[in-house]
């Protein structure tokens, strides 16, 4: 069983991916934006611990609100620096048929966030800025991260939106 650090949970949102959606802010975030919207979510030290059972019996509870789009959206943070975690998390809403959604920046590609885009049915893809020298100094990583894993996405069939 996968453990997770959360930064907080927000039940019943609208503007986080299509529909009502029972949203998760993780803990932790490699980035460094100016302008981040949840600073306190950046370290990855802090947060709750949870079980992926732990969250999943909360979404369930909201579960008749959600509608044919929404669903669960994990965000932070930067989720996929627990993309174990996570994807445990969308593998057991899936065998309860909740629709499942990333925010991310798209920062980190490995074989554990391939296998969480795999269990997600739509992705929220944060990309920053348009210059690679922007990126760099505003955000702390290449632009080429974001936009390899927007091909990713594509490659994976996956709706995605920006």
């Amino acid at each position: 069983m996968a453990y997770g650090f959360v930064n907080s949970i927000q039940t019943l949102g609208t503007l986080d991916g299509p529909g009502v959606r029972f949203v998760v802010f993780m803990q932790g975030c490699p980035l460094k934006c100016g302008y981040c919207h949840n600073p306190e979510t950046q370290e990855l030290s802090g947060g709750k611990e949870y079980t992926a059972d732990q969250i999943v019996a909360s979404v369930l509870r909201y579960k008749e609100y959600f509608g044919k789009e929404g669903g669960i959206t994990v965000s932070g943070g930067e989720p996929l620096l627990q993309a174990d975690f996570v994807a445990e998390i969308f593998e057991k809403c899936h065998q309860n048929g909740i629709n499942t959604c990333l925010d991310t920046s798209g920062c980190i590609i490995n074989e554990a966030a391939e296998k969480l885009i795999d269990l997600t049915d739509y992705v929220m893809l944060d990309i920053k800025f348009t210059s690679d020298d922007d990126y760099r100094r505003y955000i702390g990583c290449p632009l080429s991260k974001p936009l390899e894993f927007l091909e990713l996405l594509q490659r994976k069939n996956k709706a995605v939106r920006i």
